[in-house]
């Protein structure tokens, strides 16, 4: 019998293997971070016995090993991406596994769980995924992070090589990390100069790495400038491509102003950003839910579809289209042949006999042109948008099936179209 889809194999809820792996990562990053930090130290400046901790950090990382081994061998169907992970991670976690600090009692035995800091990357990654709206805010401090790590240890290495750094261990640290820090941002290079070979070589090193964090600095900050505002981004390429446009057509000026006027308007509606690229990405299931959320407030305002059950809310969300008309447009015009129906989201339009009299404002929440597809026949009217307006469309078919599966509605719609058609 298989098990049930509430629990693991080992009878837990799911729930609570999930804060139990959370509690569990927090320990684990909590001594890797301590390994990163205090055993280059120690090694450098031998500030102080860290043999004690550095064993039982070896036991947190042995049993973090075997778990995620068992984990991997097993191959349980668990949801939390924390133990869905690449093989190649288990070398890490193997490394910092290693016993070596219970049979070799030196300082650099403790070097080998210096290694598990490099799951911390894998980690980032995974928050990454999972915490998209903090997105850019994530990649900051992870880069702080491992900025602050690796000026540690190249402090740490330049102390070691550096033999005129003769004070006591904290005046030391400071200088040598005063110096990485000058030598990577370029900032006072030269004040502390390299005598021997190897700090020559050592400092090309850090020189290097100092050329690869203003790149990396540089490229993230042009990166997360242009991915602040896609809307913004978005609508200034097309307003270049408006421009480019223009400048090789020669269009009546009228058609320039009400172009510039509707990009104006997208603008400030801030409806620049394309976002059915995005949605018709997604998959069935996804794209249902992302088109119902959009739509469901929206369609609750009409007072047609206020009170109508969730069901038929998310039938009509599917098939509606949205559609911006600018003033003076026309949506439909008397004696066109009808092929769908409208839902006023926001605006106001006039709708225009024959004589060219109005007969009537529309506004947010109406709709129109339903007759036309009642009563198999031209357009009784035309309808003009007074302002910006935003609709939603109905085609024909759509239109066809919503009625037969919810024929209270398609009464209260036939209602209306026969006092319009009426009229």
């Amino acid at each position: 019998m298989s098990a049930r889809p509430d629990t693991q194999q080992t009878g837990m809820p799911l729930e609570a293997r999930s804060i139990g792996v959370i509690v569990w990562d927090v320990c684990v990053i909590s001594a890797s971070v301590f390994a990163a930090v205090a055993i280059p130290l120690n090694l450098a400046f031998a500030a102080r016995d860290i043999h004690m901790e550095s064993r039982i950090i070896q036991l947190v990382f042995a049993l973090d090993f075997v778990l995620r081994l068992r984990a991997h061998f097993q191959k349980r169907a668990v949801r939390s991406v924390r133990w869905h992970e690449p093989t190649g991670w288990l070398v890490v976690d193997a490394i910092a596994a290693l016993p070596i600090i219970w049979v070799w009692i030196a300082p650099l035995a403790g070097l080998s769980l210096v290694v598990k800091v490099f799951r911390i990357a894998h980690w980032m990654h995974q928050w990454r995924i999972t915490a998209v709206q903090w997105g850019d805010a994530l990649r900051l401090v992870f880069f702080a992070f491992w900025l602050f790590i690796s000026a540690h240890w190249l402090a740490c290495v330049w102390s070691t090589i550096t033999p005129s750094y003769d004070s006591d261990g904290v005046t030391r640290y400071l200088q040598s990390i005063y110096w990485v820090i000058e030598t990577l941002t370029t900032i006072g290079y030269g004040e502390t100069t390299p005598t021997t070979n190897v700090q020559r070589m050592f400092a090309i090193v850090v020189m290097l790495c100092g050329v690869a964090v203003y790149g990396f600095v540089i490229g993230n900050v042009a990166s997360m400038l242009a991915k602040r505002d896609p809307s913004k981004a978005q609508y200034f390429e097309q307003i270049d491509q408006l421009n480019a446009f223009l400048k090789y057509r020669s269009l009546p000026p009228e058609t320039r102003r009400r172009i510039q006027d509707y990009y104006a308007h997208i603008w400030q509606e801030r409806m620049g950003y394309d976002e059915s690229t995005f949605v018709a990405s997604l998959p069935g299931g996804l794209r249902r839910e992302v088109q119902v959320h959009l739509k469901q407030e929206i369609l609750r305002r009409i007072p047609i579809f206020a009170k109508l059950p969730m069901d038929f809310i998310e039938a009509v969300a599917l098939s509606l289209k949205p559609d911006i008309y600018v003033p003076g447009d026309f949506i439909c015009r008397l004696g066109e042949e009808g092929d769908r129906m409208y839902f006023i989201i926001k605006g106001e339009l006039e709708v225009i006999k024959a004589d060219g009299s109005i007969v009537g404002i529309l506004r947010d929440g109406d709709f129109f042109g339903e007759v036309a597809l009642f009563k198999q026949q031209p357009r009784n009217a035309s309808v003009r948008a007074n302002d910006y307006s935003d609709v939603y469309a109905l085609d024909r078919s759509a239109f066809s099936v919503l009625l037969s599966q919810h024929p209270d509605v398609a009464e209260q719609l036939r209602t209306v179209a026969d006092r319009r058609a009426g009229g």
